[in-house]
């Protein structure tokens, strides 16, 4: 044959998968020169190297195009989250600022407040000394005025009029055998309203002239109790004020404890105040009843019934 005999170059096509970036396989044609032995003859090593040079010039630029590619896609990604990351700082930052700002107004505020606070109990403590002082002084003030007044209690309505203090005075001296009519500056019902019929008239409040003659009628009443008129009890107390009498009746049970103790001479002085004198001459003092009480018990021996 012919051929055969022939010294001519031929080529044969080798075909080799190549894969893109897309993952997409490619087929390149690589030229290989068949030597004069025939298709069958084994690739030189020259040839087969280039082959090989070009195969991997086609693998690099098509690696390095995708790289490119990926890496300015990358690029512009980063720096548009670097943008927004950045103008999201910017928003919080503002705010942060804000808010700090905010804190500060509110801390000023509070520092304030608490200042004018700390003044203002100061101030309430102070007023409410003063409050109590005051409190005390009219207490007080009430209490002297009400020094040569008496409370005349039981006797019914209308039987004083038309002149009251003229048929009180009268009372008095008949009631406890007075040597002479006492003078009185007034004397006048309460000022609440009437009672219906039937119910407890109201005291008859009654100012003495003169002071030693008020103690002289409220001796007089002590020792001639109980005091009868027209068939009903009359009681006479000094006119105290509802506070005073308030803690001068938290004495009851003591005075009726030293009753029982012969020997024993007591009395409740004003405001409440109760003066206990034993029979060596000693004088205990108590403001308070239960420091009476006790007292009572445990040095007179007397103790109130359960």
């Amino acid at each position: 044959m012919d051929n055969k005999n022939q010294k001519a170059t031929r080529q044969r096509r080798t075909t080799v998968d190549t894969s893109s970036g897309s993952g997409a396989p490619r087929r390149e044609e690589v030229q290989l020169e068949e030597d004069e032995h025939g298709s069958d003859a084994p690739l030189s090593e020259a040839t087969f190297t280039r082959a090989l040079q070009g195969l991997k010039q086609d693998i690099c630029g098509t690696f390095d195009s995708k790289m490119d590619t990926l890496t300015l896609t990358l690029r512009s990604e980063i720096l548009s989250v670097k943008a927004e990351l950045k103008a999201n700082v910017n928003s919080i930052q503002t705010l942060v600022e804000t808010q700090g700002a905010t804190i500060k107004d509110l801390e000023a505020s509070a520092t304030s407040c608490s200042d004018e606070l700390t003044s203002l109990q100061a101030s309430v403590c102070d007023l409410a000394e003063e409050v109590k002082q005051l409190q005390s002084k009219c207490e007080d003030l009430e209490g002297r005025s009400r020094r040569n007044n008496i409370r005349l209690i039981g006797l019914a309505e209308g039987l004083e009029l038309p002149n009251t203090r003229e048929f009180i005075s009268q009372l008095l001296r008949d009631l406890l055998r007075l040597e002479e009519v006492p003078l009185l500056d007034r004397a006048h019902r309460s000022s609440r309203e009437k009672p219906k019929e039937g119910a407890p008239p109201r005291p008859i409040i009654i100012r003495v002239h003169y002071f030693h003659v008020k103690e002289q009628i409220l001796r007089r009443a002590g020792a001639a109790a109980p005091l009868l008129y027209q068939g009903r009890k009359i009681f006479i107390f000094p006119d105290f004020t509802s506070a005073v009498a308030k803690k001068r009746s938290q004495f009851v049970n003591a005075k009726r404890l030293l009753h029982s103790c012969p020997g024993i001479k007591f009395g409740l002085f004003y405001l409440a105040e109760l003066r206990i004198t034993l029979p060596d001459g000693a004088v205990h003092r108590f403001s308070d009843p239960k420091a009476a009480t006790d007292f009572i018990s445990k040095t007179l021996g007397v103790r109130a019934a359960d």
